[in-house]
């Protein structure tokens, strides 16, 4: 099964093809936010040193949200034109499990944190059990404070994730204390690989959709809704 994943919900501009679960490829930049420009030569250029052609495609991977509006619907239009071109499912990857699935920790829930601005994040609370990523909260819309207080009712360590666990690493070390733990820069990022990994997972359960299913989930409104309400 080859997976073709597409990731442009953050700064970060990656596409990859994987085999089943064995990654055959990936381009990604974390360079301005030229998606528009970028993403679909990539893709081509990817492909092209694979040797593979569209058709060759069993399932796009793309995050779903939340993240960068401008981003999402670039990932969107791209996969959803691939997919209605020959007719390929999509798999939807929530962005936070995504970024979770970027560490890999049996001792700690994983808490990816990415910064909506103006004191907002995007969040989830994710753990490992029996080789699987268990959703133990969606991801959803709130601010650090509101986090702190999710977790604590949880009573267990975390280990953070992602920008908003860089920008508001004091106030969580504050209130969290010995129960914060953040990962490694590196894993601090969105790439295709990931999703192409969770494409692969959710293809073998049968959860994919129809091009026509798929729209981009941003949990909230854009800036221009806001100060429009």
């Amino acid at each position: 099964m080859k997976i073709l994943a597409i990731e442009s919900a953050s700064i970060t501009a990656s596409c990859a093809v994987s085999e089943d679960d064995k990654l055959l490829g990936e381009y990604t930049l974390n360079h301005k936010k030229t998606h528009s420009e970028k993403l679909m030569p990539s893709i081509a250029a990817l492909m092209e040193e694979l040797e593979l052609k569209i058709q060759d495609v069993d399932v796009i991977a793309v995050s779903e949200g939340p993240g960068s509006y401008t981003g999402l619907r670039i990932g969107a239009a791209i996969a959803k034109s691939l997919s209605y071109a020959v007719n390929i499912p999509i798999a939807c990857v929530p962005t936070t499990k995504s970024l979770a699935w970027n560490i890999f920790d049996l001792n700690n829930l994983i808490v990816p944190v990415m910064d909506a601005r103006s004191e907002r994040i995007y969040t989830g609370i994710y753990k490992w059990e029996k080789g699987q990523l268990i959703t133990v909260k969606e991801q959803l819309p709130c601010n650090i404070g509101e986090l702190i207080e999710i977790l604590n009712g949880c009573g267990k360590a975390a280990i953070f994730n992602g920008d908003g666990s860089v920008n508001y690493r004091d106030i969580i070390e504050e209130k969290l204390e010995e129960r914060a733990n953040f990962a490694p820069n590196k894993f601090n990022y969105l790439s295709a690989s990931t999703l192409a990994s969770i494409g692969f997972r959710m293809a073998l359960k049968g959860e994919l959709i129809q091009a026509s299913e798929f729209k981009p989930q941003y949990l909230r409104l854009s800036q221009a809704e806001r100060n429009k309400k």
